[in-house]
């Protein structure tokens, strides 16, 4: 079995749920294919009112929850999230990311890691240098992907996922069910154990 990883490299949860979802995968030895899905909104309140309506309220309070608790779990891990709804342009780190699972997706899990501590660790862009980089010696040809196919390919990815249900990040794609979440680790090591049956 094969489990289907979506991840967006701007998403601190995404990066969060990084290091314990190859920990599940060395753990079962279990095929995970990384697949970019880049969110279209940010979780954090585009306009500060002051005072505001009571629904404007709950999104800024629900927006604070949020990043407060994503820095809880990063410091819990000796990591130092910074701005969890930092502004990062990932789109060329996306399509590394089809471009590693085409040829090299044996270190699709490797790459994914090294944006995710370029961007959250370094604070520094995932631009097309660093990522062709990463991809090494399987970097040719990298540079026209990027100008047609790769868009086209990460378009139709996203629009395959968005099917299937997927509208948040992480989200762990196994068998027929989805779970969004790195809270659900523990029900998709308990899928792929199969003992969901019993």
């Amino acid at each position: 079995m094969t489990v289907r990883v979506a991840i967006d490299f701007g998403c601190a949860a995404s990066y969060l749920a990084i290091a314990p979802t190859r920990a599940l995968q060395a753990r079962l030895e279990v095929a995970f294919d990384w697949l970019p899905f880049p969110r279209v909104t940010t979780s954090r309140p585009r306009v500060a009112v002051p005072g505001g309506d009571r629904s404007a309220r709950h999104f800024r309070m629900r927006s604070e929850y949020r990043a407060n608790d994503l820095r809880r779990y990063a410091q819990s891990r000796g990591l130092d999230l910074g701005d969890a709804d930092r502004s990062v342009d990932t789109a060329t780190a996306s399509l590394g990311l089809l471009w590693q699972r085409r040829f090299v997706p044996s270190d699709a899990g490797e790459y994914v890691a090294r944006v995710f501590d370029r961007i959250w660790r370094e604070n520094a862009d995932p631009g097309l240098v660093f990522v062709e980089e990463c991809l090494g010696a399987s970097a040719a040809g990298f540079r026209e992907y990027v100008k047609d196919e790769g868009p086209r390919e990460a378009e139709a990815i996203r629009e395959q996922l968005a099917s299937e249900g997927v509208w948040n990040v992480p989200a762990y794609l196994v068998g027929g069910e989805l779970f969004i979440g790195r809270q659900h680790l523990p029900a998709v090591e308990f899928s792929l154990r199969g003992m969901g049956s019993r």
